[in-house]
C-alpha cells in the first residue's frame, strides 16, 4: 500500500464481464486525454518548430500558460499522484521523473514570465506539455496492449479441453480434467 499498490480480497474483485467493462472505459478515457493534451500541445510545438526552420511565429507568452497548464495539471496528474506515493515509499518510478522534470520546465517558465531580465525570452512550456503527452500516449499504448494480451490468453485458455482420456486399469477411460490425478497416464490423440 505505500509503495502505491492496492490489495484487494478475491471475493470482492469483479467478475470477468465487469473488469473487461472497466478496462475499456478506463482505455477510452485515456485516449481521450491523449488526444486533448496533443490538442493543447500542437501550438506549442508548431511554435518551436516555426522557430527552427527560421519562421517568426511566437505565441504570447499568457496563451503558452493557458495551453500548458491543463496539460501540465490536469491531464499530468496521473503523474503527481503515484511520484507522491513512490517518493513517500522512498523509491523512484517514471511516475516521479516525469513530475520532477515537467514541473521544473514549467515553474521555470512561469518564473521567466515573471521575471523575464533573467532569461533569454525563451519560456519551456512545449517541453513540459510534450513530455506529459508523450507519456500519456505511452501510458495508453501500455494499458492497449496489456487488455490485447488478456483477451488473447482468455482465448487461449478458453480452447483447453475439459476432458482427458486416462489410462486407468489396462483401458482408456475419459475423465474430467480435475479429476485427473499424479500417475495418471494422459493418452494424447493427434
Amino acid at each position: 500500500e505505500r509503495a502505491g499498490f492496492g490489495a484487494a480480497p478475491l471475493d470482492d474483485q469483479p467478475d470477468a464481464e465487469d473488469r473487461d467493462a472497466v478496462a475499456l472505459h478506463k482505455l477510452r478515457r485515456e485516449r481521450n486525454g491523449v488526444l486533448v493534451a496533443a490538442a493543447l500541445t500542437a501550438p506549442l510545438v508548431a511554435q518551436m518548430a516555426a522557430g527552427l526552420l527560421g519562421f517568426d511565429f511566437r505565441l504570447t507568452p499568457l496563451l503558452q500558460l493557458a495551453l500548458a497548464t491543463p496539460v501540465q495539471f490536469v491531464l499530468g496528474a496521473r503523474f503527481y499522484g503515484p511520484a507522491w506515493k513512490g517518493l513517500r515509499a522512498g523509491t523512484g518510478n517514471m511516475d516521479l521523473l516525469v513530475a520532477l522534470g515537467t514541473s521544473a520546465a514549467f515553474g521555470l517558465s512561469v518564473a521567466l514570465m515573471i521575471w523575464p531580465q533573467y532569461g533569454s525570452g525563451h519560456l519551456y512550456f512545449e517541453a513540459a506539455a510534450v513530455i506529459i503527452t508523450l507519456g500519456l500516449l505511452g501510458r495508453w499504448l501500455e494499458h492497449r496492449a496489456k487488455r490485447s494480451t488478456a483477451a488473447a490468453i482468455r482465448a487461449l485458455s478458453a480452447l483447453r479441453p475439459s476432458t482427458a482420456r486416462v489410462m486407468r486399469d489396462g483401458a482408456e477411460v475419459e475423465v474430467v480434467v480435475d479429476a485427473l490425478v499424479r500417475g495418471d497416464v494422459v493418452v494424447i490423440r493427434p
